[in-house]
């Protein structure tokens, strides 16, 4: 067979062109590709030249693409996909332990994973719970994402979430509407998790005096929240735990006060030197986040 030979543009060019399609601007694209917007112009105007067409059109401070480059990426985006996989390195194998503050395991992490998996199919991957909050143990295990006050923090940890507290319900128990009065709030029963100090430092923080009455406290985040969704009471929620459920329309915030929270999700590395596997994991949560 006779190869006609033909220029090939970089790769460094075309997913330049590919990445501006996703981010919609050079400042994205050069922030997603971690260069200089000079080095993305730089690069597409040379894509242009070798190309024979126009790539982009200025639209006040922003970029548009051609519709002759919305067309030149789709016929590409197949072939980019392949080269990419052939250039990977080994995939990871090998097993993962992680260990997961219930809250945001259930929350947060549980409807995710999969993405994870899914860039990562040979890794084997466990997650375990903590008894309480800020248990680390013997940091045998291989990531830690924990609920921590700030004197538990190993050194070398990442910060992912911080936490505020605010009353939940069903909107059923409410009405569907805002309780502005943290002291007629307390006239509903009210779920506790763990000791019913926390609804005592809510009440307290949003100006009243008023001593909760005794209600039932529970042991397990989603044990309480479940309560919560079925109408027996208002708990304390947060914006990582109680957003799906308000999302779908189970629980809606019913005052406006939030109380921070002393503690905080934290990324903490076992003991071990991290892994390959425990890297990729980091990674993907960090950019997740």
């Amino acid at each position: 067979m006779k190869w006609i030979h033909i220029p090939i543009p970089s790769t460094s060019a075309l997913r330049a062109l590919v990445t501006l399609t996703r981010t919609g601007s050079i400042t994205g694209t050069a922030e997603a590709l971690s260069v200089t917007q000079s080095a993305i112009s730089h690069k597409l105007k040379a894509l242009e030249e070798q190309l024979g067409f126009p790539l982009i059109r200025r639209e006040g401070r922003g970029v548009r693409l051609t519709e002759r480059a919305r067309q030149y990426i789709s016929e590409i985006g197949p072939a980019l996909e392949v080269l990419a996989r052939a250039s990977q390195t080994q995939a990871l194998t090998g097993s993962l332990t992680l260990n997961v503050a219930s809250g945001f395991a259930a929350s947060w992490l549980a409807p995710r994973i999969g993405g994870f998996l899914a860039k990562h199919p040979g890794v084997a991957l466990r997650i375990n719970t903590p008894r309480g909050y800020g248990d680390l143990g013997a940091r045998r295990n291989d990531l830690y994402i924990s609920f921590l006050l700030p004197d538990e923090v190993p050194p070398g940890s990442t910060k992912l979430v911080d936490v505020g507290f605010f009353p939940v319900a069903a909107p059923s128990m409410v009405g569907g509407q805002m309780v502005h009065d943290a002291t007629a709030l307390t006239r509903f029963p009210l779920l506790h998790l763990d000791n019913r100090q926390d609804w005592q430092r809510w009440i307290s923080a949003a100006g009243s005096t008023k001593t909760p009455d005794a209600g039932v406290v529970f042991q397990d985040l989603q044990i309480m929240e479940m309560a919560a969704k079925a109408g027996q009471g208002v708990s304390l929620g947060d914006r990582l735990t109680s957003r799906a459920a308000m999302e779908r329309g189970e629980l809606m915030q019913v005052h406006p006060f939030e109380l921070p929270s002393p503690r905080a999700y934290w990324l903490v590395h076992g003991n071990a030197l991290p892994s390959e596997s425990a890297r990729a994991f980091e990674a993907w949560l960090l950019a997740e986040l």
